[in-house]
């Protein structure tokens, strides 16, 4: 039985049947195709799918963003679609943080300024909203940047000012849409390193499409496909689905070409003269193919293996 049940710990986020169907000219569009799904203080999920399976509108739902066409989300034992604007905006302020693939920062303000502006509008006053948000400026490593315009930023840098201001209210939960994208790979780095500092005691739910940005830092892997979850599961516990299913070969370079357009190939790295393969497929592919270890990446190709190739 599972230690919350037996503890009778109760689900901060729990989402019931939900749907939500889109307008587009004369037809509709349903992004969401009943979801159900709890999660409990402290977990850090990732949800994972390609463009256009879902992630980014149950985020907005979460976030109180937008509303359902049908179903229920309760969070923190309130329900989100009974709410009206004003009382979203206070429970949001109260729980949540989050930061979207188009949060806004501007530019002619300093760091410290772009942090602390949430509480402006809150009625906080100036001495404690600056040293609140030059604590958090600390915290994400831009204190000695504390007092520059945000314009001479990189991308990382403004991804981090973003954590540092959904932290403001030092929320339960803080929401992260696509938080990596566009940065380059040290920045990748940095970036999910201060998410996973920052998740102590707190849920966070993150969406990307770059697995290997979350393989080694959630605590649980959420799959989604077609508006629907379909699978969720520990990093190590869900890769052992498909364990028999990966498989490597050595392959001249000209049969390699012809071998990726035939089946669905995960990884590709030429050795000499040779060409090594990395194929995920049900059966042994050929006879010189040998069984290897599966990895989160491995399971995304497996789930989508139309988008992979």
């Amino acid at each position: 039985m599972d230690e919350r049940m037996e503890t009778k710990e109760r689900p901060v986020i729990q989402v019931k049947d939900l749907y939500k169907l889109y307008r587009v000219g004369d037809s509709y569009v349903r992004a969401l195709n009943g979801v159900n799904l709890e999660i409990y203080k402290g977990e850090f999920c990732s949800i994972v799918g390609t463009s256009g399976s879902g992630k980014s509108t149950l985020l907005n739902m979460l976030a109180g963003l937008e509303k359902p066409t049908r179903g229920e989300i309760v969070i923190a034992g309130e329900h989100m679609e009974d709410k009206t604007e004003n009382q979203l905006v206070r429970f949001r302020r109260e729980h949540i943080g989050f930061i979207f693939q188009s949060f806004n920062l501007l530019p002619a303000m300093n760091a410290v300024e772009n942090v602390a502006l949430p509480l402006t509008f809150q009625g906080v006053d100036r001495d404690i909203r600056l040293r609140r948000a030059s604590r958090l400026l600390d915290l994400v490593g831009l204190s000695e940047e504390r007092k520059h315009k945000i314009r001479t930023f990189s991308g990382g840098m403004k991804q981090r000012l973003g954590i540092a201001q959904a932290l403001l209210n030092d929320p339960e939960i803080l929401i992260l849409d696509e938080p990596t994208a566009g940065l380059d790979p040290k920045e990748r780095v940095r970036f999910r390193n201060l998410i996973s500092a920052c998740a102590r005691d707190r849920i966070v739910l993150l969406s990307t499409h770059i697995v290997s940005d979350v393989e080694y830092i959630a605590g649980e892997i959420l799959i989604m496909k077609e508006g629907r979850l379909i699978h969720r599961g520990a990093p190590d516990a869900i890769t052992h689905e498909i364990d028999g299913k990966v498989w490597e070969c050595r392959v001249d370079p000209a049969r390699a070409e012809e071998l990726c357009s035939r089946y669905n190939v995960g990884n590709l790295k030429n050795v000499g003269n040779k060409t090594i393969l990395r194929i995920i497929k049900d059966e042994k592919p050929m006879e010189e193919a040998v069984p290897a270890e599966a990895s989160l990446e491995d399971l995304y190709l497996y789930y989508f293996q139309e988008e992979g190739r």
